[in-house]
């Protein structure tokens, strides 16, 4: 009598971890220069700057990247505020 298999859990990332540690050492070595700007990046490769959101998606879609992550790069001195009671 066969027993029936149990399913195996299956993780594929396609190498989205590799993308993100790429990406995370970008924004890291490039705080500096670029801080205070909205990035677009396509793994480790700048496609974009901008001083809002929707400037840095326009040019990164402009080059033919409409996948490319976008962030706000804080500069060195500046503080993070996050919500909540003052």
């Amino acid at each position: 009598e066969l027993s029936p298999q149990k399913p195996q859990a299956l993780h594929i990332n396609n190498g989205d971890d590799e993308i993100r540690r790429l990406r995370m050492e970008w924004l890291k070595s490039h705080r500096e220069e670029h801080g205070g700007q909205y990035v677009a990046l396509d793994g480790d490769q700048l496609l974009a700057l901008g001083s809002n959101y929707r400037i840095a998606k326009e040019k990164a879609l402009a080059s033919g990247k409409p996948n490319a992550f976008v962030t706000y790069l804080s500069r060195l001195d500046e503080v993070a505020e996050m919500g909540g009671w003052a």
